[in-house]
């Protein structure tokens, strides 16, 4: 078919007719909203004579839908009845005309008019030309199943995330005995807490360091998140330094074991190693450079357990292991440690080394963590470039007035040193400052 003629008409019925070349169909279109389609089939002569011809006369008004005519229900449908507006029914895929407010002197132009008749012929034409591109939902099947809607089904309860294991089980299968997971080998450390051995793990030879640990009547005990029941100092705060993050710079817990006199703590054993101690007091002492790399390990390693809610309490020489090797440094024995408290200590709970004890401790009734962890590291750090001790006794200690033996130290180390060892905890670095002071930023360039 081709499009014949348009023609357009006055008073509110402007008809648009098209006929195909056999004449045979007519579409009439009227702006009020009404519409007419009439099927005049020819068929062949028989039909013609005899008056049978399917769908003779047909004819789409207002009480037939388009959408019916070009797409009828399949069986099982319920056909639809269309909405009728107040200017007819609405074509599937046509734009019903806004109506006209007669009382207006503004009326629609006959371009206007053309325009919207023309695109709904142009809709109405693919539509009669492919008949099968239906715009309703049809189904390809011979029978229709009514629709059921799905249930309401109430939305199910976010599931809760699984406590955690206890830590001290993580790495033991089948809660097995020690006897039959390890082998104990010579004792290379002993102190005030307890005594280190070497070990091997049997089942697939990791060398590990074994702490074992007497049952006293005056043990501390700490309570910590995820575990029922108080735990032994050592084991509570190594467990709480093991969550993520951890650090290299701090020694790692494998497992423990608790026995009837004794605790067995199974750890990491960074072989080759030494204590700083030892490492300080060969000859010569380390330099500028290499205390630097060891100081810079000890602040992180702090800050780390202050990050982590442990305040270690007993930073001296003894207590870092260190791999000349790698110049790799670990911070070790958290026997003397407590939680982190922001609201300090009371000075008769500090048990860490004499040597490094902070002057508040001997003088005033309550000491904070941070600035005793700083003043121990200024000892240490003296200690390490001078190849002695700052303070022989308690006077010296309360006093706090810092000579050096090491005549070629940089003016750096020099007011690093002070700054760390002065007598008042509040004119001391927090841990940060200290990191950030000039004697380590001068050695990275």
């Amino acid at each position: 078919m081709s499009m014949a003629h348009m023609m357009g008409g006055r008073g509110g019925q402007a008809h648009r007719k098209r006929e195909c070349q056999s004449g045979h169909q007519s579409l009439s279109l009227s702006s009020r909203g009404s519409y007419e389609l009439v099927w005049r089939w020819s068929g062949d002569g028989a039909d013609s004579q005899n008056g049978h011809s399917s769908c003779r006369n047909r004819c789409l008004s207002r009480s037939d839908s388009l959408e019916e005519l070009l797409c009828p229900p399949l069986p099982g449908q319920v056909p639809v009845e269309p909405a009728e507006t107040s200017y007819g029914l609405t074509a599937q895929g046509a734009r019903e005309a806004p109506p006209v407010n007669k009382s207006s002197t503004e009326k629609p132009t006959e371009h206007k008019k053309r325009k919207r008749i023309r695109s709904f012929l142009n809709r109405l034409w693919k539509a009669m030309k492919h008949p099968f591109r239906c715009c309703c939902p049809c189904s390809a099947v011979d029978v229709v199943e009514p629709f059921v809607p799905p249930p309401v089904l109430e939305p199910e309860p976010d599931p809760e995330p699984p406590s955690p294991a206890p830590d001290h089980f993580s790495f033991k299968p089948n809660n097995e005995s020690f006897e039959s997971l390890y082998n104990v080998g010579a004792m290379i450390g002993s102190g005030g807490f307890g005594r280190v051995y070497e070990g091997t793990r049997k089942f697939d030879g990791k060398k590990v360091a074994i702490k074992r640990m007497l049952k006293i009547d005056n043990a501390r005990y700490l309570d910590i998140p995820g575990h029922p029941k108080p735990l032994v100092t050592e084991v509570a705060l190594l467990l709480m330094m093991r969550r993520e993050p951890t650090s290299p710079f701090v020694i790692q817990l494998y497992e423990w074991f608790e026995h009837p006199r004794k605790f067995t703590l199974i750890m990491e054993y960074p072989e080759p190693c030494e204590s700083l101690l030892d490492f300080i007091n060969r000859e010569p002492g380390p330099d500028e450079p290499v205390s630097r790399v060891i100081m810079l390990q000890a602040v992180v390693a702090i800050q780390h357990c202050i990050k982590h809610g442990v305040f270690h309490n007993d930073i001296h020489a003894l207590n870092f292991l260190f791999k000349r090797r790698t110049s790799e440094l670990k911070l070790i024995d958290f026997g003397a440690g407590q939680l982190f408290s922001s609201d300090g200590y009371e000075s008769d709970t500090y048990i860490g080394a004499p040597d490094y004890c902070p002057p508040e401790v001997l003088t005033e009734p309550r000491f904070h963590a941070v600035p005793a962890n700083v003043w121990a590291l200024g000892v240490l750090l003296y200690n390490m470039v001078n190849t002695c001790r700052p303070f022989c006794n308690r006077t010296e200690i309360t006093q706090a007035k810092v000579t050096f033996q090491n005549s070629n130290l940089s003016k750096e180390c020099r007011d690093l040193i002070r700054k760390c060892l002065a007598r008042d905890p509040t004119e001391r670095p927090t841990l940060e400052q200290m990191s950030l002071h000039k004697w380590f930023s001068d050695g990275l360039l």
